[in-house]
Order: C-alpha cells, then sequence, then structure tokens
C-alpha cells in the first residue's frame, strides 16, 4: 500500500485540512477539496495519494508533499530533487500534524511554513 493512502487516514487527514484557511489538500490532477464532504467523498472510491500544499512563511511560495498510508502510519514525502525527504505519523496521532509537517520540511528544505 505504499503508492495509496487507506480511506480513514485520508478522511482524518481532509478533517483537519479542509478547513484550513492556508492548508490545502487534493487528489493528484484536481482541484483541492472545497469541503470535507467532498473529501469523503472522493476517498470512499479512491484510494490514491492525496497531496499536501502546505505554505513557506514569507513567501508566496509552497511545498507539495505526497501523503500515503503504510499499515497504521501516515507517510509524508517531499519528492523533490534539491529537497527530499519522509516521515510518518501512526494515524492515531494525526492531531500532531502541523509539527510533524513542520520539522519534515525544516529539516528537509530548510524553510519555515505557515500555520494549518
Amino acid at each position: 500500500m505504499s503508492s495509496a493512502i487507506d480511506t480513514k487516514h485520508g478522511k482524518l487527514l481532509a478533517e483537519m485540512v479542509v478547513q484550513s484557511s492556508s492548508w490545502k489538500i487534493q487528489p493528484e490532477k484536481q482541484d483541492p477539496f472545497k469541503s470535507q464532504e467532498a473529501a469523503v467523498e472522493y476517498l470512499n472510491s479512491h484510494n490514491e495519494p492525496l497531496y499536501l500544499h502546505v505554505p513557506l512563511a514569507q513567501s508566496d511560495d509552497y511545498v507539495r508533499i505526497c501523503v500515503t498510508s503504510r499499515d497504521d502510519y501516515v507517510v509524508f514525502t517531499i519528492k523533490d530533487i534539491n529537497n527530499g525527504g519522509e516521515t510518518s505519523l501512526h494515524y492515531s496521532h494525526i492531531k500532531n500534524l502541523d509539527s510533524t509537517i513542520r520539522t519534515l520540511v525544516s529539516e528537509t528544505c530548510d524553510q519555515k511554513i505557515k500555520a494549518l
């Protein structure tokens, strides 16, 4: 399941991110979800990776993070030639999403991000 997201992981992630004014979550080739209901509807019939768009602090740029599942873990991967990295978080600790992503971006891209 390394290139897919578990439905329950995607739903938990959507619950946190869709309501954010700055972070966005979306399937690879679609617009960001506008509501939690739209995310749940999509996740009920698809299990492909999701993508977080996390804005950088003091910049108009953002980091694109691929989100997949590996067993009970939600895996966050930055796939960039210059700034790649990966971290995972047990789905029961998804409430720590903000600090997990901050650490990943800081360690791999030497950047700071805007709050969730």
